[in-house]
């Protein structure tokens, strides 16, 4: 069996590109006789959310393909539930109105909901056309079934004037679904979410005059309850996390980018040597063949990308580079890693405490450390004095108790 002695490295001109890139690779490494099977190729990332663009190449391109960890990125409930908003502002459907009027709660629970179906029932029309005659009737009084109306008659009037990318960012807000998902505390949710505004943003830069809203829920129709396959001979989707433990013959560690491998949320020193652990995880899931892979362009989450330090942590000599990085990119990326070691390392500075510390206070006395936020400079601490925990400034006078 043909191998190849170094892992090889792909820097993508964009995420298409860098799913289109690993789409030819699996076919190249399948075609020949006496060569690899879907099954020994694994698909490794950082979060669920990057397999976005992975999933949308493989399924154009008919590569079989199964998710070991979470599920296929457009069933995921919140694209369903964004993708259901578009879908009520563009055709006000009955099964895109089930799915987001209460979402989040608006009291339109199921007994005002089956009020809803009998009226339609007797009367004919949609339930949306239902719950706007009907709003005003004594059993919608204690909801919020008017602003649900008033949102979607706002954005079907003004949305045909809007960038989609633009409507999509509008509508979570106004909606309050976005906030939901943040006071319920999902950042993975948040992540997909922002992923799914990339989807469209992509979308909008590569369609031209096609680009209406109309256009794009098709688009996007071709993606959900996509055909996953079933069959044993698939390649593997997963986060690194879920690889722990295993081994495939070939392995691509795709999205290492600044910001997605290591993760945006790495806030110390310390963290970052978890992700560059994490790393050592990834590459060393392969057996015979390994492939590193990201991508240059925009992303809503981070802003331009950066290949990830860790590409550049592996001696020049071990890695075979698809093509040489231009000299500005590396300055620029090497620039970039440069001023984020600095910003963690004057957090740790200012961090000289750690989670599980005894400290003192002149005022407040004893207390122990419950908590670190090195994005906010607090410490969350429990004083013996206080019955609440209390969030103190990375500033303030606290002598730590040997």
């Amino acid at each position: 069996m043909e191998t190849i002695s170094k892992p090889l490295y792909y820097h993508a001109s964009s995420a298409e590109d860098e799913g289109m890139y690993i789409a030819r690779k699996i076919r190249e490494l399948t075609d020949k006789p006496h060569s690899f099977k879907m099954a020994d190729i694994a698909i490794l990332y950082r979060a669920h959310y990057i397999s976005r663009t992975i999933e949308e190449v493989f399924q154009r391109e008919k590569i079989p393909y199964t998710l070991s960890s979470g599920v296929p990125f457009f069933d995921r409930a919140e694209i369903k539930d964004s993708l259901s908003y578009l879908r009520m502002i563009a055709y006000k459907d009955d099964l895109s109105f089930l799915r987001v009027v209460n979402t989040p709660k608006r009291n339109i629970g199921e007994r005002r909901i089956n009020f809803l179906k009998e009226y339609v029932e007797n009367h004919g029309g949609s339930l949306y056309d239902a719950l706007r005659l009907c709003a005003g009737n004594e059993l919608f009084a204690s909801t919020k079934a008017q602003d649900f109306i008033d949102l979607i008659e706002r954005f079907a009037q003004t949305g045909p004037k809007m960038q989609i990318s633009e409507l999509f960012s509008h509508v979570m807000n106004q909606s309050g679904y976005e906030t939901a998902l943040r006071t319920e505390g999902s950042q993975e949710r948040l992540d997909n979410l922002a992923e799914l505004k990339q989807s469209i943003y992509e979308y909008e830069t590569s369609c031209g005059e096609e680009c209406t809203l109309e256009n794009y829920l098709a688009h996007a129709a071709l993606y959900t309850n996509a055909d996953i396959s079933s069959v044993k001979n698939a390649v593997r989707l997963m986060t690194i996390h879920t690889a722990k433990g295993l081994e495939f013959p070939v392995v691509f560690v795709a999205g290492l980018n600044e910001n997605m491998f290591p993760s945006k949320k790495v806030d110390s020193l310390k963290a970052m040597e978890e992700e560059r652990r994490l790393a050592f995880v990834a590459l060393t899931r392969a057996q015979k063949m390994l492939f590193l892979t990201e991508a240059e362009g925009f992303s809503q989450r981070t802003g331009g990308r950066f290949p990830s330090r860790f590409i550049f942590d592996i001696d020049k000599n071990l890695l075979d580079y698809e093509a040489e990085l231009p000299p500005q990119l590396i300055a620029r990326t090497r620039l970039y890693i440069s001023e984020s070691e600095s910003v963690l390392q004057k957090k740790d500075a200012l961090s000289a405490l750690s989670e599980g510390d005894t400290v003192e206070h002149g005022i407040l006395g004893r207390g122990k450390v419950l908590a670190i936020d090195r994005t906010a400079a607090t410490y969350t601490i429990k004083f013996d004095k206080v019955a609440t925990p209390r969030k103190m400034s990375f500033k303030a006078p606290l002598e730590k108790v040997e």
